[in-house]
């Protein structure tokens, strides 16, 4: 009764790992081991096509250890090549191989149990076949879901070159942001999810600025209280934007609240402290920054000490004190400094208002 149940948890365990894992090396890794509790397996071994660049990725677990290979052709045996390129299935009492294959050939997996230990029995036979078959439609599904999101980022790495034609003042310097929104990750302990959603919020962090009449994004002069609340409503605009994007939902709510304040004078909401998402909470602090630091056409660049004087200044009215904290001690790391002079510090833009 226990392998049946063993058995039946890895198809349910297959759904999980597609619709868990972001990465490839974690899904085959997680299939890896999968197979090796279900089957009793001494050796697993999973060759796919690797996602994030031209050529394949190998997992091998083998006793207590785990390898990892990415590469070209080289990484691949005699048997995997052989498996790839005759696409059949071969059973027998101890080695069980089956190349996965939706339309297209995307892998294979490889078990093996020593002679010491019982044969694969026929009952083990027909569920690895069964199993290879789920592991077949869970790869296709993997690979077609990220072939969706790269998808997605080209489209809005095309919005956001047509926001900063069209709203200069929303731009940030992405390279050096995604850096320091790296950093801050780091030291804030942030998820990879997080991180990634923070790098969306700030790549369209103003996108609702493309519905306020560009007139008033160029005015020189300080806003009338019709214009302010104007300009207060495009956090809500750009949501509206990019609202059925579903790789872009967990930034929406970064996006909407960047412009709150820690003390609860900011908008759209007035949210105060905790209240306010911590990644707007990151993001209004970087959007600052980036002001700053590389100036913008109506606003010179500062110099270092006074950027940190004036973010000490804000701790507690603008800005979380912890995350104030947390960004000063990125900005004072000899790495960080030297990227950031290194990067262009002036804008061809031609905007009035960040």
């Amino acid at each position: 009764m226990t392998r049946y149940r063993k058995v039946f948890s890895a198809f349910h365990n297959i759904y999980r790992l597609v619709t868990t894992f972001g990465d490839i090396q974690n899904f085959a890794t997680g299939i890896c081991r999968l197979y090796r509790s279900a089957f009793r397996a001494d050796k697993v071994v999973m060759v796919c096509k690797n996602i994030s660049s031209a050529g394949f990725l190998k997992v091998r677990l083998e006793n207590k250890s785990q390898y990892i290979k990415k590469g070209g052709l080289s990484v691949l045996g005699r048997i995997e090549k052989q498996i790839l390129k005759q696409q059949k299935e071969i059973i027998s009492n101890n080695r069980l191989i089956y190349p996965f294959v939706f339309t297209d050939v995307l892998g294979a997996i490889y078990i093996k149990r020593s002679s010491k230990i019982k044969s694969f029995d026929e009952i083990e036979k027909k569920w690895f076949l069964s199993l290879c078959e789920e592991v077949s439609m869970g790869l296709k599904v993997f690979y077609s879901f990220h072939e969706q999101q790269k998808i997605m980022v080209s489209y809005i790495k095309s919005l956001s070159r047509f926001l900063n034609q069209y709203v200069p003042t929303s731009y940030l310097h992405t390279k050096p942001m995604f850096k320091l929104i790296k950093a801050m990750g780091k030291i804030m302990k942030l998820s990879e999810a997080e991180i990634k959603s923070l790098e969306y919020a700030s790549t369209l962090h103003d996108a609702g600025k493309i519905q306020v009449p560009s007139g008033l994004l160029k005015k020189d002069a300080p806003l009338t209280d019709e214009e302010y609340t104007l300009m207060t409503k495009h956090p809500r605009k750009g949501i509206e934007l990019i609202k059925n994007l579903e790789i872009l939902k967990p930034a929406i709510p970064i996006i909407l609240h960047h412009h709150e304040r820690y003390d609860g004078k900011g908008y759209p909401s007035k949210l105060k402290k905790d209240k306010i998402p911590l990644g707007s909470r990151i993001l209004a602090i970087l959007d600052t920054f980036d002001a700053m630091y590389f100036g913008r056409p109506y606003r010179k660049e500062r110099p270092m000490h006074e950027i940190e004087q004036e973010l000490k200044k804000q701790k507690g009215k603008q800005f979380d004190p912890k995350i104030v904290e947390a960004f000063l001690k990125i900005l004072k790391r000899k790495s960080i400094r030297k990227y950031l002079k290194s990067s262009p510090s002036k804008l061809s833009v031609t905007g009035k208002h960040q």
